[in-house]
């Protein structure tokens, strides 16, 4: 016998293909791979807390409206620099030195609509632009709304809040109302 021969039929020969655990683990380094892609790949909209958030203002406001509308009693929205809250009115006594119509927090009842801290507001009513405060006024002479629910559905003036973040200076998120329709939430490219 030759000992090529001997060597062939003597040996012991592998069979082709893998074995289950060569690919249990290429399987698990494919995996890998593609969730470091993935996540390098895809990234988190800044804008999409901002837009959910100013979603939940114009659902706050509808509500509201919707109360306003069953009560017959107008209520009064006072933007701040971080936030919108709600607001009732009473008749103001003459005689204490009070406006016809005094505006107030309800107590009973208060709402308020918090923007997220990352977003900076900026309001228009009727065109123009206002200044909004950090904080309601102290003195309870001075608290006005910025826009009156009204029984009818509608709303004065017409205003648009536009929320911006503060890392990003070519998209916003607009909060529009014409004083007629509810409020509409749409996100803006600079």
């Amino acid at each position: 016998m030759t000992p090529a021969l001997i060597q062939s039929t003597g040996s012991h020969r592998r069979p082709s293909g893998f074995t289950l655990i060569e690919l249990l683990v290429v399987i698990v380094i494919i995996g890998v791979a593609a969730s470091a892609v993935r996540l390098a790949v895809t990234q988190k909209d800044p804008l999409a807390d901002i837009q959910h958030s100013a979603e939940q203002l114009a659902y706050t406001v509808g509500q509201a409206q919707d109360r306003v509308l069953l009560s017959n009693t107008e209520r009064g929205i006072l933007f701040l620099s971080h936030g919108a809250t709600f607001l009732e009115w009473r008749e103001g006594d003459p005689m204490e030195g009070e406006e016809p119509i005094m505006w107030s927090v309800s107590e009973a009842e208060p709402i308020e609509w918090q923007a997220p801290d990352e977003a900076r507001l900026s309001l228009q009513l009727d065109s123009q632009w206002v200044e909004l405060n950090d904080e309601l006024p102290e003195d309870p002479l001075l608290i006005q709304p910025h826009v009156v629910l009204l029984p009818s559905e509608d709303y004065t003036p017409a205003f648009q809040l536009d929320i911006e973040h503060e890392d990003i200076m070519d998209a916003s998120i607009q909060v529009i109302g014409d004083g007629f329709n509810r409020l509409e939430v749409k996100r803006v490219e600079n």
